[in-house]
């Protein structure tokens, strides 16, 4: 997947698709494997902002029965089965405890009720059922659990994902499929002209500015999809005739990084006396609290986490655990803002997840995407894109196929952990790394691991370890520039490492290590590989900083 603009600038669009989060990428990917010639832009890096940002789960959302939600809990249900056919190396099946004590919201039967409905609204089958345990045997399962007023639990099964790895595979299958995708590629103005029926004005062309160069050229497409996001009201604000409405409401979550304290199960349990819920994951090695889930006013690329979002989680997970945790406990933050939909008199936990496409009545080719959630967006594309099938047939009589659902360019052909298991001998024999190097990239890039160690029988240097830990290799980094568009630190770092958010600690002692190769990849002068350096620093300050 190379970075080609020129592409971009030379023909017209069936499809122009504005934003590189999940949705995004989910909706390119689907238009392109219907036929359809497909643009897609993003303003910085694909899943820059919400998609790499979220709790890294593939879930229905147990906690939306409540609010009688059903099909959008079905939905979420329905897509976490697909994925683990369509991407099973990057949707882990994680079994989730849920401890019941006395005081919560909810009680054993309820717990009972609920969990037999999500059973019922889709599961991955017999081993994925719910299931009752005692105190006593929560507490064996997970030691670190209080037990002063422990009366039960639950188990319950959701999927695990790394959200940036994710996105970044609908758009790598998108460009496979003939789409021309680009990052930092923004637009900042569009061209009307009158409509021959229906609303009086029709979008013939955007002005997009490549981010790299400052150079602005001319994209033309027949119809367009905003799906930027949180930046989706500022992208309509562009519109002439725009009315100043706007059509999300931005909350903030933020999450933390502690020690793993539960081990192979993920922690679901209540905040009492709100209505929020916390989750603990498992996390490489450590693990993920989140989340918070406050309105958001400010703009959107100010948006980070505060020692106040720290100590409410904090205060949430130490209401269940034996040993309180403290904020000299958090290894690294992050937050991220949700675009959802404006529910008039819902606080924002109680605010719909669910999608929804906005047509501005003055503009007859744009449609805006409005909420919607990490798990579901493949069936969000599918959706959309039918609605756009049938237009664009009417409109330009192009013949399209239909819907197919096919794998992700990551997905092995066999049973992961047998994929996995074969893939880490021979990548271990061959390229002579170490195993549990092997097996890191395995599950990383599924079936696509070749592309990234090949190089390293014609330059053995990139099967050298960077510094620090977990180790990355010079081959991962070479890799991500090469073939998958990462032009700066971060990009790689923090989404294409496959580390996300725990990189930025973890991984400083290798910074000056991937600068370099950047440097020599791109071409940066001294100067630019030091500014490289100290952006990245400033992009993953630590938490409260």
């Amino acid at each position: 997947m190379k970075r080609n603009l020129p592409a971009l600038f030379s023909q017209s669009f069936d499809l122009a698709v504005i934003g590189g989060g999940v949705n995004g990428a989910a909706t390119a990917r689907d238009a392109a494997l219907r036929g359809m010639k497909v643009a897609l832009v993003e303003a910085r890096d694909f899943s820059s902002g919400t998609s790499s940002r979220s709790s890294k789960l593939i879930h229905g959302g147990l906690r939306y029965l409540k609010q009688f939600e059903f099909r959008l809990v079905h939905e979420a249900r329905r897509e976490r089965r697909l994925l683990l056919n369509l991407a099973p190396h990057l949707a882990r099946p994680v079994p989730f405890l849920l401890p019941i004590f006395c005081g919560d919201p909810y009680s054993v039967l309820k717990i009972r009720l609920g969990l037999s409905i999500y059973d019922l609204l889709g599961n991955l089958g017999r081993d994925d059922h719910h299931y009752m345990m005692s105190a006593e045997r929560a507490l064996h399962e997970v030691p670190a659990l209080r037990p002063e007023g422990l009366q039960a639990a639950a188990v319950y099964h959701d999927s695990e994902t790394d959200d940036a790895r994710l996105t970044l595979e609908y758009v790598l299958d998108a460009a496979e499929h003939g789409a021309i995708v680009a990052n930092y590629a923004e637009v900042c103005a569009f061209e009307t002209a009158p409509a021959n029926n229906g609303p009086p004005l029709y979008l013939t062309a955007a002005e997009v500015e490549d981010k790299l160069t400052g150079r602005r050229s001319r994209l033309s497409a027949r119809f367009w999809v905003n799906a930027t996001g949180p930046w989706v009201d500022r992208l309509r604000s562009l519109l002439p005739r725009y009315d100043g409405l706007k059509t999300v409401r931005l909350t903030k979550g933020t999450h933390i990084i502690i020690p793993p304290v539960s081990g192979r199960y993920a922690l679901f349990a209540a905040i009492p006396p709100s209505e929020r819920i916390f989750v603990l994951a498992p996390w490489h090695g450590h693990a993920l609290l989140g989340t918070t889930d406050t309105d958001f006013d400010g703009d959107p690329e100010t948006v980070r986490p505060e020692r106040e979002d720290a100590e409410y989680l904090l205060r949430a997970v130490n209401r269940v655990l034996r040993q309180p945790l403290t904020l000299a406990d958090v290894r690294g933050s992050f937050a991220g803002l949700r675009p959802l939909v404006i529910q008039p008199g819902a606080s924002p936990s109680q605010n719909t997840r669910e999608y929804r496409f906005h047509e501005d009545p003055w503009v007859g080719n744009m449609i805006t995407i409005c909420g919607g959630k990490l798990t579901t967006a493949r069936s969000l594309g599918e959706t959309l894109v039918s609605r756009l099938a049938a237009r664009l047939r009417m409109r330009s009589a192009v013949s399209l196929r239909r819907c197919r659902t096919t794998p992700f360019p990551g997905a092995p052909d066999e049973a992961l952990e047998l994929f996995v298991g074969q893939a880490t001998e021979e990548a271990a024999q061959t390229f002579k790394i170490p195993a549990a190097t092997a097996e890191r990239i395995a599950r990383t890039f599924g079936k696509r691991w070749r592309n990234v160690l090949e190089p390293i029988l014609e330059n053995p240097g990139l099967a050298e370890p960077l510094p620090g830990g977990p180790p990355l290799l010079a081959a991962e980094v070479a890799f991500a520039i090469e073939e998958e568009m990462a032009v700066t630190l971060e990009d790689f770092l923090l989404r294409r490492s496959g580390l996300n958010w725990l990189g930025a600690r973890a991984l400083r002692e290798a910074v000056p290590a991937v600068a370099d190769i950047f440097a020599q990849r791109l071409k940066w002068s001294a100067a630019e590989r030091d500014a490289a350096v100290q952006s990245f620093a400033a992009s993953s300050r630590g938490l409260f900083s």
